[in-house]
């Protein structure tokens, strides 16, 4: 299955913009962050860059729902399911 993975702030500099992750049949959003993870070359388990994906700092969206309100990790995925990956905005 394909899900589609938009980046804003600091991620879109490790993961791109948008990109599309080819996953297999029923996989969970656990298994989404272990292949970004690794496209990213963090060395942490659970990590994008320097963000928790589990921790209160990147909000994760899964079609625009917070993957916190639904099963978190365990959240089922499926063919073209649109993730959006929010870290904290900082600026001035």
């Amino acid at each position: 299955m394909k899900i589609r993975v938009r980046a804003f702030g600091e991620l879109m500099a490790l993961l791109g913009k948008e990109s599309t992750v080819e996953l297999r049949d029923e996989a969970r959003f656990k298994d989404l962050v272990f292949t970004l993870a690794e496209k990213t070359g963090s060395a942490k388990k659970g990590f994008l860059g320097r963000y928790n994906v589990t921790g209160p700092n990147l909000v994760i969206l899964l079609n625009g729902r917070n993957i916190h309100a639904l099963e978190k990790l365990d959240t089922a995925l499926k063919d073209g399911d649109v993730v959006t990956l929010l870290p904290p905005v900082v600026g001035g």
